[in-house]
């Protein structure tokens, strides 16, 4: 049985305006489409139901929250332009299909569980609050009964984004057979420490894995009393020692290393260390990038006095570039190492300016890729006119 455009509009509406409505899919879309998948969810945002749409165009997502009528409108405008729909509601899924004769239209049977509308709905978070944990009331940042004050969520939302890109790091080492159930990590510049002693409950009590972690810093009363918590908590293969990192050599064939705001090039010497303990992932949130600015001011040569001179005339938009600038040629330069680099986001804005996260997880690269993200490299380094300490330093990490 073929089924009209009006037929199909008539079954949106119907699961719609009953509020049996999950969420459809639109996919398999004609070469005249601005979109090549588009998928829609209803909301409740201040009260009144929303329609979510969800489209994508060049890998790159668009989101526009639509009234009821608004949204029967633009359906209208785009049931013609996608031949395979897939409708979701709390008892059935509605397989629609598109050809030139029509619509055709298949039902199964379901249980699918109705989700929360709410726009603004609880995040669910690896560490839970109210609900107490030993290192977290230790170091503070909850009462003895598991509750996280208004002055500490900050830290304790920090401290799980830490952890969801750990538990995407290792899934990711894990399915590279990079790892099995026991690693060893170096934290460097360990501070007061919450992100290690995060890691290591993370590790030892959730994924129930065979670790020993090494927290690294330069301050004397710092890595004492993080050495008196982790006796207190009983957290065994744990231990802070004062040092740099160059000089660290307490671990070989370490699987991890995390740099948490490592101020200008100790950032790079992480990298550097991680490369020589033959680190299969190393993870850094940079800070204070200012070799290459400095060294921009000095260059004859830089773009950034010539064809990026809008960036280059103004010392603040200079600053800010250059920030990035470092830290996309350490993502290149972990390329050309062996390694697959994602920079990613690692806290809101709001909480620390300071929020770039470079991952790097060993992988293969053909000959082919290397040599082009090769030249890619060269021709990065002649465009900031720089010779920066991390080319000097890991140069002999390059693969050939």
């Amino acid at each position: 049985m073929k089924f009209s455009k009006e037929d199909i509009l008539n079954i949106f509406k119907l699961n719609i305006e009953n509020n049996s409505f999950i969420k459809a899919v639109f996919s398999n879309s004609k070469n005249t489409t601005e979109y090549k998948k588009i998928n829609i969810k209803p909301l409740i945002i201040k009260g009144e139901i929303r329609i979510q749409f969800e489209q994508f165009k060049e890998n790159k997502a668009f989101h526009s929250n639509l009234s009821v009528e608004e949204t029967f409108n633009y359906l209208d405008n785009i049931l013609d332009n996608f031949k395979q729909i897939l409708i979701i509601n709390s008892s059935e899924e509605i397989q629609i299909l598109q050809n030139k004769k029509g619509f055709s239209v298949k039902n199964k049977k379901t249980d699918t569980k109705q989700v929360s509308l709410s726009h603004n709905k609880k995040k669910n978070y690896i560490l839970e609050d109210n609900t107490p944990i030993p290192f977290l009331i230790k170091l503070g940042v909850m009462s003895n009964d598991g509750h996280v004050s208004k002055e500490k969520f900050n830290k304790f939302r920090q401290i799980n984004r830490y952890l969801e890109f750990i538990e995407d790091t290792l899934k990711e080492l894990q399915d590279k057979k990079l790892i099995d159930n026991s690693m060893k990590i170096v934290d460097f510049g360990c501070g007061k420490s919450y992100l290690t002693f995060a890691l290591y409950h993370y590790l030892k009590n959730i994924k129930n894995m065979n670790i020993e972690i090494i927290g690294l810093d330069l301050k004397d009363d710092v890595i004492k009393h993080c050495n008196e918590i982790a006796k207190e908590l009983e957290f065994t293969n744990l231990s802070f020692l004062k040092g740099d990192i160059k000089d660290f050599n307490s671990f070989k064939n370490v699987d991890m290393i995390f740099s948490l705001h490592a101020c200008n090039n100790a950032t790079d010497y992480s990298i550097l260390k991680g490369l020589e303990l033959g680190a299969k992932a190393i993870l850094a949130v940079p800070c204070c990038q200012s070799e290459i600015n400095q060294k921009i001011d000095k260059s004859k040569t830089t773009e950034l006095k010539n064809s990026l001179s809008p960036f280059g005339n103004h010392g603040i938009l200079q600053e800010r570039f250059s920030s990035l600038a470092t830290d996309a040629l350490r993502a290149l330069a972990l390329e050309l190492c062996g390694f697959n680099t994602k920079v990613m986001e690692f806290i809101d804005m709001e909480h620390t300016p300071k929020n770039i996260l470079i991952k790097a997880i060993k992988g293969n690269i053909s000959e082919e890729k290397l040599s082009e993200k090769k030249a890619e490299y060269d021709r990065y380094l002649k465009f900031l006119g720089v010779d920066p300490l991390i080319d000097t330093i890991l140069k002999d990490y390059f693969l050939k």
